[in-house]
């Protein structure tokens, strides 16, 4: 198995690191203050060399894309080794929801067969691996409100303003 590597991108709302395997985009950290604090989140999660530019390719155009608020299609292979079943159910379907809209925790858990999951959904967004590409800032509270986001509900918010949701 080769190793993981990694790529640092520039958005509006800060660095964003990619981790890529052999199989695709396996990993992204939220938008950080520093170049230097996106490098070390892609160390401490594994990556140990610099992406090949065939690798990136045009990944951290469409990220800078999505992170603006400017849909990109996303046309690049996502590495889904190691999320399977419900996990990997909910963060498919949350790539479903389009930009500048939002769902709830409960209308996802709906959408993939478990009604009363809720609360499992809201898991699965907290330890999102892929931030951004898989929308978790679109998830929001049956009472339309913001809950919960890894990167602070004011990163959720300007994401969600920069897609036009709020």
């Amino acid at each position: 198995m080769r190793s993981l590597r990694f790529h640092i991108c520039e958005t509006e709302h800060g660095c964003v690191g990619l981790i890529f395997s052999e199989h695709g985009l396996r990993e992204t950290t939220l938008p950080l203050p520093s170049r230097d604090e996106a490098l070390g989140r892609v160390l401490e999660a594994g990556a140990s060399e610099p992406a090949l530019e065939r690798e990136v390719a045009d990944v951290p155009e469409r990220l800078c894309a999505l992170a603006s608020g400017r849909y990109a299609k996303l046309a690049f292979c996502i590495d889904w080794n190691g999320i399977a079943g419900f996990r990997r159910a909910v963060m498919e379907e949350a790539m479903r929801i389009p930009p500048g809209e939002t769902r709830s925790y409960g209308w996802l858990a709906e959408q993939v067969g478990h009604p009363r999951a809720a609360r499992a959904v809201g898991r699965v967004m907290a330890t999102n691996p892929l931030p951004i590409v898989v929308p978790c800032h679109r998830v929001v509270g049956s009472d339309g409100g913001l809950h919960g986001y890894g990167g602070g509900l004011a990163m959720k918010e300007a994401l969600l303003r920069a897609e036009g949701a709020l």
